[in-house]
């Protein structure tokens, strides 16, 4: 009996060289008008570039050499993107987007370019109307994001 045929080895073998830990998932919910925290963290010390792109490819933030590049953001998301400098050297490149409007849905993708390769956070943007029904600041909302995606790196590095 067969167990293995010349077709799934090498299928196989792409298997193990793909590393599980460098592509996420995530959802975050904002509201008109509001801000919202977008995370994006690395185990990795020595981040190289970190690209923001929104689902159209176009450019929320560059972080070159540490540093925020915002020489070729996209006009829509001028005023609007702000990140955590301090940060950057801990492996946290997430970002907060003011003045959320409902064309903001969707898939933003943050890229970290390192010496070992890429990582790639996905992130799913549902922004809604805000209703009387809803509880909650959402500067709180943000604030206890960023607490717990700190809390997070402290426990995976």
């Amino acid at each position: 009996m067969k167990v293995h045929s010349r077709r799934t080895l090498p299928w196989m073998f792409l298997l193990f060289l793909v590393d599980p830990g460098s592509f996420q998932d995530l959802v975050s919910e904002g509201f008109i008008g509001q801000s919202v925290l977008l995370p994006c963290t690395s185990s990795r010390s020595s981040a190289v570039d970190v690209f923001w792109r929104d689902k159209d490819d176009k450019v929320l933030l560059d972080i070159k050499n540490d540093k925020p590049d915002l020489s070729f953001q996209d006009p829509k998301f001028k005023g609007r993107v702000s990140s955590f400098p301090e940060e950057y050297q801990k492996g946290n490149f997430s970002i907060i987007m003011g003045k959320l409007e409902l064309r903001d849905n969707g898939t933003y993708e943050c890229t970290i370019l390192t010496g070992t390769g890429p990582e790639k956070i996905t992130i799913m943007l549902s922004v809604k109307e805000r209703n009387s029904a809803s509880c909650g600041s959402t500067r709180t909302n943000v604030l206890l994001l960023f607490v717990f995606s700190a809390l997070s790196l402290m426990f995976y590095v």
